[in-house]
């Protein structure tokens, strides 16, 4: 049997539940997600020494949700006394929020394709058909890496650091993922060399989008200070790898070799535009997916994408604290469309607690000390 519903989000991650509990907050109660795995899946797939670089703190009631929180009344910092919680318990604070709101989540569902038949979406999934007026793409891109090399070992691999034994590691990357896995394998006792033509580290630009996080940035200086090794080779760009009988070979276009006995470890980030079904529904460019300034499908209509995948020019929308505040400015968009009545005092909430950006040019992070 088809199931029909007004919007249909595709993902069950912090956009995905994000963006179902701001509809139910202004009366939508037909929202539906689609889950391919279950909720917080990609969170779940973190290394299980990888923490939030973003803090939680129960700021809320101050116009100021903890940043991790994807509503206005939840807070990561409250639910679990932590300020740096891991994937599995952020995965578990999706669950909590979703249940609290209780959210319609098909989980286990995978999605096949998607079509406009006459004006409605077709989305044919393994447990059947779903229809749709409007689509959410909240699939992230945890589930697509960035590997752009014949032989290394990307970070979204690693389940346990503590499991990479060994004296010398060599990490491919300079910015958050790269020192997070320098920073574990250096607390095992390795010897570790970044090789990067780039890097967040040192970076002037106030923006964390760009500059590497004070949470990185306090544990470098820890495990530094604490007499571990690393080294930090900016400006060095790899351009192959591969493993002979004497162990691994990176290859550097300035024709340098650097070898090691361990599989490197490629920490070069991801790439939403592998994703298929970003592939069909939006238009890429240049290795970005192209939006409208509704953050919408250059192709086809009442088609959004939203999460840590969002670009517009200089904005980055690649934390949680910045990608929810789109939620309730896409949903009033929608409302307004299907002419439902939008309570202006549930929006001013929004907008009273930083959760409601409708103007990117505000984006600009400029701190002068």
């Amino acid at each position: 049997m088809t199931q029909h519903h007004r919007v249909i989000i595709i993902g069950a991650g912090a956009a995905g539940i994000g963006m179902a509990v701001t509809f139910k907050m202004l009366n939508m109660e037909d929202v539906c997600i689609i889950e391919k795995n279950s909720i917080g899946h990609s969170f779940t797939q973190w290394p299980k020494s990888t923490r939030t670089i973003t803090p939680s703190f129960t700021s809320n009631g101050f116009g100021m949700p903890d940043m991790n929180a994807i509503s206005i009344d939840t807070s990561p910092a409250f639910t679990f006394n932590e300020e740096h919680v891991s994937g599995e318990t952020y995965a578990e604070y999706l669950e909590i929020v979703a249940d609290h709101y209780d959210v319609q989540v098909e989980t286990e569902t995978t999605v096949k394709g998607v079509q406009l038949v006459d004006g409605i979406y077709e989305i044919e999934t393994s447990r059947g058909l779903f229809t749709a007026d409007y689509i959410f793409v909240a699939t992230g891109d945890y589930a697509f890496p960035n590997q752009p090399f014949t032989v290394g070992r990307h970070y979204s691999e690693i389940e346990d650091f503590k499991a990479l034994t060994g004296e010398h590691y060599v990490v491919i990357g300079g910015n958050e993922s790269g020192f997070d896995a320098a920073i574990q394998l250096a607390k095992n006792g390795a010897h570790v060399e970044m090789y990067t033509t780039s890097t967040g580290f040192g970076e002037e630009d106030a923006d964390p989008s760009v500059r590497l996080s004070p949470y990185t940035h306090q544990r470098l200086k820890e495990v530094v200070e604490a007499g571990h090794d690393i080294q930090m080779h900016v400006g060095h760009e790899v351009i192959d790898t591969r493993e002979d009988d004497d162990g691994y070979h990176i290859l550097l276009a300035n024709g340098e070799t650097v070898v090691t006995p361990h599989i490197p470890i490629v920490a070069t980030g991801f790439d939403v535009t592998q994703n298929p079904l970003v592939q069909q529904l939006f238009t890429l460019q240049e290795g970005e997916v192209k939006l409208s300034q509704l953050d919408e499908s250059t192709r086809y209509p009442n088609v959004f994408l939203i999460g840590a995948t969002v670009r517009h020019e200089e904005a980055i929308l690649c934390y949680i604290y910045k990608f929810r505040a789109r939620f309730a400015v896409l949903a009033e968009i929608v409302m307004k469309r299907e002419a439902l009545p939008v309570d202006d005092a549930t929006i001013e909430s929004f907008k009273a607690n930083n959760m409601y950006l409708d103007d990117y040019a505000c984006c600009e992070v400029d701190c002068t000390c």
